[in-house]
């Protein structure tokens, strides 16, 4: 599966130029959306997580995603390039599988679970597919990180 680039939502922008969405500060979740998020997920206007609907569910999935570890942002392939990335999430589906997963949505965490400000999205797979039980799904960000400005 080869996964599309990271999107930004409109908004998310102009949040980061507030300072809305603080880059060098976390916590950032990665939550996982089925094909019938497809709808919504793509729509420039929407800010927050809880407008998205049809997050995954089953196989140990906490709702609004998993905190992502060893967010950086900091200077890129130049020092005139910043560079936001983190290590590889990995989800493991445990007691039940982890069904109809399709799109990956990068929040920066507020204060209830699912009320994350919306910063970019990627198709993970052109389908949905199911992470069975026993198995994990490691979210492989480019070597480049998830995005850059320069």
């Amino acid at each position: 599966m080869t996964a599309t680039t990271w999107a930004f939502w409109n908004q998310a922008r102009h949040k980061i130029a507030n300072n809305e969405i603080n880059l060098s500060a976390g916590p950032f979740r990665l939550a996982l959306y089925s094909t019938a998020a497809s709808g919504t997920i793509n729509t420039a206007t929407i800010t927050v997580q809880s407008e998205i609907g049809t997050e995954v569910s089953g196989g140990a999935y906490n709702a609004g995603g998993l905190t992502m570890a060893a967010v950086t942002w900091g200077t890129g392939t130049s020092a005139g390039q910043q560079k936001f990335d983190t290590s590889n999430p990995v989800f493991t589906a445990t007691g039940t599988d982890m069904s109809n997963v399709r799109f990956g949505v990068i929040v920066k965490s507020v204060t209830a679970t699912t009320s994350g400000l919306l910063l970019v999205w990627s198709a993970l797979s052109t389908v949905e597919f199911d992470l069975t039980t026993g198995n994990t799904l490691t979210v492989q960000m480019a070597a480049t990180g998830i995005f850059t400005l320069a």
